[in-house]
């Protein structure tokens, strides 16, 4: 078995009540059936507290949560199955969490998620382009997945590209994404029409440096449509309002947002200046957003040998990127500052909220391709602003 890894995850360690949220909290937990029969023989008192915290619902076993917290979660923000029978007895969403792995035949991928805050503080704190290292280990592959091995690899091929143009620190951040929109949705129009073997004609003409800097120099043509991205930007918070959330109080802050740049025919000019400004304010720390285009590109992308839907895993990328960027600049303007923290913050709270609820993923991709908002050209006009 073929096993890949961001570089940063060796970095990972778990830093339990010292963390400033808890991932024991916000979401029910979904028990394996492996880890249940154990949970069923466990004997004593702890045994009957065990069994009385889980329900049974639409065919899976949860724990169910005490206001807003996992009932074993204590005072202490440790774990109290950890503590009376061992890590090892932790269902297996428990000891995987913040990790997780998607596997294609024989290559498994393994990263971690965004949502837990130590997580996004290696993965947003890191100013380097990121890595990605290849192991291989004895691991026989007992399953492969009913996938089209033609499709995987034109597609693991065009993920590099893509990394390479995310990560191209000479282009503008703007322009690079843009070009990773442009990129996949030539893929898809190739996907769409039965011709996968076609996908290396676009990633040929994708790696031309000619037609690259004629392209990026055509982007300039979108600039200077602030007004534009302000009318899509008030849609995409609309959008997300109508998702499901964690909980019920706005915790992503959408309705700050809004309050902030969309309530009066003034505020429109407010939000160019704030953007303006926020983007002369952070301009060093750019590589931020950069990473979080990488986190997610890495961790859908190749999903698209499944549903064969590589459009919509390239525009939750980019959607993600921006409301987070959208989400930085009300901060800024709360705090007249925006620290490193605040940036952990916003992207794990984005990430715990949204990503973490499959339906989430799932109403986008639909909406991707009913809203118009979410068009390409759209698209491209409020990346570019």
């Amino acid at each position: 078995m073929k096993i890949r890894v961001p570089e940063y995850f060796k970095d990972f360690k778990c830093i339990a009540s010292k963390c400033e949220d808890t991932c024991c909290a916000g979401w029910g937990i979904v028990i394996d059936d492996a880890t249940y029969d154990r949970y069923k023989n466990v004997q004593g008192e702890f045994g009957d507290r065990l069994r009385s915290e889980i329900v049974h619902e639409a065919g899976e076993n949860i724990f169910v949560l005490k206001g807003n917290n996992c009932p074993f979660l204590n005072e202490e923000k440790t774990c109290d199955i950890y503590i009376n029978i061992g890590e090892e007895n932790l269902c297996y969403t428990c000891q995987q969490y913040p990790r997780y792995t998607e596997e294609f035949g024989s290559l498994r991928e393994v990263g971690i998620s965004l949502s837990c805050p130590e997580a996004a503080r290696i993965m947003l704190n890191n100013s380097k382009k990121v890595e990605f290292e290849l192991s291989e280990n004895n691991e026989v592959v007992s399953s492969y997945n009913d996938i089209n091995a033609q499709l995987f690899i034109e597609l693991l091929q065009s993920r590099k590209i893509i990394m390479d143009i995310i990560q191209d620190r000479t282009i503008d951040l703007r322009k690079r994404a843009v070009v990773a929109l442009l990129f996949v949705d030539e893929i898809q129009e190739k996907i769409d029409e039965s011709e996968i073997k076609e996908i290396k004609s676009v990633r040929e003409k994708y790696l031309d440096k000619g037609f690259l800097e004629e392209l990026i120099n055509e982007l300039e043509e979108y600039r200077d449509n602030e007004g534009s991205k302000y009318d899509d930007m008030h849609e995409y918070f609309k959008v997300f309002k109508d998702l499901k959330h964690i909980t019920p109080d706005d915790p992503l802050g959408l309705n700050d947002a809004l309050r902030y740049f969309w309530q009066t025919d003034e505020d429109e000019e407010l939000y160019i200046i704030k953007h303006r400004q926020f983007e002369e304010y952070y301009k060093d720390k750019l590589y931020k957003f950069e990473n979080i285009l990488v986190y997610f590109v890495f961790r859908y992308f190749m999903k698209a040998v499944f549903d064969y839907d590589v459009l919509a895993k390239i525009k939750t990328a980019l959607v993600s990127y921006m409301v987070i960027r959208e989400l930085a600049v009300v901060r800024y303007i709360e705090n007249n500052e925006f620290t490193d923290e605040d940036m952990v913050d916003i992207a794990h709270t984005y990430s715990k909220d949204i990503e973490h609820l499959e339906e989430n993923i799932e109403a986008l991709a639909e909406l991707f391709e009913t809203n118009d908002v979410f068009d390409i050209e759209e698209m491209v006009m409020a990346l570019m602003n």
